[in-house]
């Protein structure tokens, strides 16, 4: 196995995760409608749902990658003020950057190259905070979770969606054969093979839900809601900083 491989195994090294979303952004949207049957596009709808009404406000979306998530919020929210996409990946970035040319908003978002575990806004000055998929390949999740909790007003909204492994019954059995036999499979047929068997591996060694809500408390936030899909192989989770 090659020193690349196994850095892949889990997110050890920041560049290394940005260098492969870097190869594989062309085709990431695509690949993400496929893999999921499009069910992404429902989870992320129902994240914007979540969304408090605040005019004049912030929103941060970190991990943005291609920007569903942000530019789907700007249309769902047009009050805020402010709208800041940040990813640790550049080629992610213009793909967002191009989508929001072609809708004709590129002059109400912000994109910044930035990680999670360093975010470039002041101490609370944040209204509402999402990241979709992307906290799972945080190196540090910890001091990114205090990032959120440093940067949101008081009272400020936190949204998280992300895969969790499924431990029990028949869902985590087929959980774990289509994720690790073949999803990197259609991956490869479309993509980067490596990237796609990285995905199971960055799941496996993520947070359980228990963890998660312990970690969210422990940093001061109050869950107040969590959904469940695929059996909890997906969760969103909604709470608010105390």
């Amino acid at each position: 196995m090659s020193k690349q491989s196994m850095q892949m195994t889990r997110p050890v090294d920041e560049s290394v995760v940005a260098a492969m979303f870097d190869r594989i952004s062309a085709r990431y949207d695509f690949l993400n409608r496929l893999l999921s049957a499009r069910q992404d596009v429902r989870w992320r709808n129902l994240l914007i749902s979540m969304i408090p009404t605040k005019k004049g406000g912030r929103y941060l979306d970190v991990a943005t990658g291609t920007g569903d998530v942000l530019l789907a919020a700007l249309k769902a929210h047009p009050e805020y003020s402010t709208f800041i996409g940040s990813d640790i990946s550049k080629g992610m970035l213009g793909f967002a950057d191009k989508k929001a040319v072609m809708a004709g908003i590129s002059d109400r978002v912000e994109w910044r190259v930035m990680s999670a575990e360093s975010i470039s806004e002041k101490t609370e000055s944040v209204d509402c905070a999402s990241i979709s998929f992307g906290l799972r390949n945080v190196v540090n999740k910890e001091r990114a979770l205090s990032e959120f909790a440093r940067v949101l007003k008081p009272g400020g909204v936190f949204l998280i969606l992300e895969f969790f492994t499924p431990t029990t019954g028949l869902m985590s059995k087929a959980f774990q054969f289509y994720f690790h036999q073949i999803l990197p499979k259609i991956g490869s047929l479309f993509s980067e093979k490596e990237a796609y068997s990285y995905l199971p591996k960055s799941v496996a060694s993520f947070y359980s839900p228990s963890e998660l809500r312990d970690s969210l408390r422990n940093k001061g936030f109050v869950i107040e809601k969590e959904i469940n899909f695929l059996f909890g192989a997906c969760r969103l989770v909604k709470s608010r900083r105390t």
